[in-house]
């Protein structure tokens, strides 16, 4: 199905009585996601998510221990910045929630960064080599020339 299609059918969908109440509140919660993503860094809009709003308490998940903690960092001041702009809460929660990389493509996955071949500058196979003639006939320099083969 096109995009124009999908558009469409849920233009006539979020008409219909059923449906009007969960369409009002997925737009809601864009333009809150989007309004909190223009006051955070991009860095961590990028890799964070909001949660639900309840008992005046904002619930933002993070897709890392990483950015929870760069959020917790921040979040007395986004707090105040959220307040000013209306928003009725009064605490913020963080949550670590790891997505699927499909959702963030920017992160490799496990499989991508083990399989990923590392590789030794020129300088570093220089010193390398410098290092394995100063330790001659020593199990040293066998693992340092066998490291020394693989990057050929």
């Amino acid at each position: 199905m096109s995009s124009h299609k999908v558009k469409t059918y849920l233009n006539i969908l979020s008409q219909t009585d059923e449906y009007q109440e969960l369409f009002s509140r997925v737009n809601q919660l864009n333009k809150m996601q989007q309004t909190f993503s223009a006051l955070v860094p991009s860095y961590l809009g990028k890799s964070c998510r909001l949660g639900n709003i309840s008992n005046n308490k904002l619930i933002i998940f993070a897709e890392n221990g990483t950015v929870a903690s760069k959020l917790k960092l921040i979040s007395p001041s986004l707090l105040l910045q959220l307040q000013k702009i209306g928003w009725d809460i009064k605490a913020i929660r963080i949550s670590v929630q790891i997505s699927n990389h499909t959702q963030y493509p920017h992160h490799p996955t496990n499989n991508e960064r083990l399989n990923k071949k590392k590789k030794l500058t020129p300088k570093s196979i220089a010193s390398l080599q410098q290092l394995a003639d100063k330790v001659s006939d020593t199990e040293l320099e066998s693992a340092i020339q066998a490291l020394l083969e693989k990057h050929k």
